[in-house]
């Protein structure tokens, strides 16, 4: 064996400038393979979590039993919903943590009717973390102040056929299923390239929905955003002892948690 291993040696350095080219390629080849990894993983960072942002962040603790009729967007209050919030916020990983309502309706205009999902958010809350909330072509975003205002994408805008400054009437049933209708004023439309996905969200305050839908200082989810992809199921772990009651249990969707209906 110390045979070979000195024949080894001295071949290597018997020929030292084949010896320094096969190092070169290697480094250089585990260098760009390395770098290439990276490329990938800030890819993912960046097409995943702009995608986060639009679904409405990494994390999404509902009430128990939503998961059985999420398709239907039910109007179940979450209890403690600011406790949620408190404890959210004081994991290291969260980047933002919010109160939501979301539930669905329509909207029309002269061009027809139009199914929609409706978003009641906390506006300051979310201005750094909503997608939509930064991509403004139109008007303004929205404030906690604004009770009739309507935030739109602009495929729906152009298919509603509508501008800013523009009343159309909003349909939607509340907490106890009776139809509930407002003209809002379209306040501002925000454009994220993507025509379909402004066609399906619209957003309102959260105030607004609340008074709307019967929902008198609750929501029905928090959006917890995290700084990073892949830390989901640490944040939830860590969250799970300081809750004053468990949180439904987890599904996971391209690195997007959501929490469903069974309690941790």
């Amino acid at each position: 064996m110390k045979l070979y291993l000195r024949l080894a040696w001295r071949n290597i350095w018997r020929h030292r400038r084949r010896t320094f080219i096969v190092v070169f390629a290697m480094g250089l080849g585990l260098a760009l393979m390395m770098m290439y990894d990276g490329l990938i993983a800030g890819f993912d960072q960046a097409i995943y979590g702009n995608a986060i942002k639009v679904l409405g962040g990494n994390i999404q603790p509902h009430a128990q039993g939503y998961r059985l009729k999420a398709s239907q967007t039910p109007l179940l209050p979450l209890p403690d919903d600011a406790r949620v919030v408190e404890v959210a916020l004081a994991q290291p990983q969260v980047l933002a943590a919010t109160r939501r309502i979301n539930t669905g309706g329509m909207v029309t205009s002269p061009e027809g009717a139009f199914g929609v999902g409706i978003t009641g958010i906390e506006p300051e809350a979310e201005a750094d973390v909503n997608l939509a909330a930064r991509y403004v072509i139109a008007g303004r975003y929205l404030t906690s102040a604004d009770t009739d205002n309507i935030f739109i994408g602009k495929g729906l805008a152009d298919a509603m056929n509508v501008q800013v400054g523009d009343r159309i009437p909003l349909v939607g049933r509340d907490i106890h299923d009776q139809m509930r209708q407002r003209t809002m004023t379209v306040i501002g439309i925000y454009d994220l390239g993507m025509a379909d996905i402004e066609k399906l969200t619209i957003y309102i305050s959260l105030g607004e929905a609340q008074e709307l839908y019967g929902l008198r200082d609750q929501s029905t989810e928090v959006a917890i955003v995290l700084k990073q992809l892949g830390t989901e199921a640490e944040v939830i772990a860590a969250m799970q002892p300081a809750l004053p009651r468990q949180l439904p249990g987890a599904k996971n969707h391209h690195c997007h948690q959501k929490l469903g209906d069974e309690r941790l």
